[in-house]
């Protein structure tokens, strides 16, 4: 019996050691902030995942995926994130698509503290009426906004459909200095790269946060610009794949060593009746 116990921890183990990993999007939370019924979004077992806004979206509406299943680290059961004490880099490819649109919309990629974004920095694209503008860093701090920094790379534009339609694709970057704390954004406006053509740094922006553990997000909002609304009418498709960890280490909730733990404690327990 003892021999089955065994061999019964060790494949307990071994499905630990082998759960899904952060690169894998079917493990990541729907977040919606709040939620709207012309607001969807979908995983497939490929990987890829679709945020859709229908218009009109009122503005500051949100969709998106996190890394961890809760508002923020220490209230999450299942998820990754990344120790603030260490250094690291990520990155994931982008597929913005719109079709007869009107108003105003964006795309980011990013890290933060919580869920809400109250202490964050990221990596967007904007769009107009359908096509695409320019890229640009977001950070807050406290949930207060920092300055915007424009990047100059150009977005990628194809039209079809007569030009109702617009696409426009390419990868984000982020970079987290643990010594400096700052976070660097960037962006290549081919998918796949292996890094950014253009960075902009938030110099010291985490050592305004409160060196709370960090995780990763990527949405699509609904926001009006100066003059210019939300979105009004039509379609706004962001496609997210190939989400890469480029240096650094992610932490899984919970951790494995925690997992194994737990089930070696339960093995332990059970009782078996004696063989006669």
């Amino acid at each position: 019996m003892r021999i089955g116990l065994f061999a019964l921890a060790m494949a307990s183990l071994c499905a630990v050691a082998s759960a899904s990993s952060i690169t894998d999007l079917t493990t990541w939370t729907l977040v919606q902030d709040p939620a709207h019924e012309r607001m969807t979004a979908f995983v497939n077992p490929l990987g890829d995942a679709s945020l859709n806004a229908n218009g009109p979206v009122p503005s500051g509406t949100d969709i998106g995926y996190a890394s961890i299943d809760g508002p923020d680290v220490a209230s999450s059961s299942a998820g990754y994130y990344f120790d603030p004490s260490s250094s690291f880099s990520v990155a994931i490819d982008f597929v913005l698509l719109t079709r007869s649109t009107t108003g105003a919309a964006g795309i980011g990629f990013g890290i933060g503290e919580d869920a809400g974004g109250a202490d964050s920095a990221g990596i967007g694209l904007g769009a107009i009426n359908g096509q695409p503008v320019a890229f640009s860093t977001a950070g807050r701090i406290n949930d207060v906004d920092q300055p915007l920094q424009l990047l100059t790379t150009t977005p990628t534009v194809s039209t079809s459909g007569g030009g109702a339609i617009v696409g426009s694709s390419g990868r984000f970057f982020v970079e987290y200095d643990s010594i400096t704390k700052n976070v660097i954004l960037g962006v290549s406006t081919t998918p796949g790269a292996a890094s950014p053509s253009e960075t902009q740094t938030l110099a010291a922006i985490g050592a305004a946060w409160d060196a709370d553990p960090l995780l990763v997000s990527f949405f699509l909002r609904s926001q009006s610009i100066s003059i210019i609304p939300a979105i009004q009418s039509g379609l706004v498709r962001a496609t997210f794949s190939n989400f890469e960890v480029l240096s650094g280490t992610p932490i899984s909730i919970p951790e494995p060593h925690s997992a194994a733990l737990a089930t070696l404690a339960l093995l332990a327990s059970w009782r078996f009746p004696r063989q006669r």
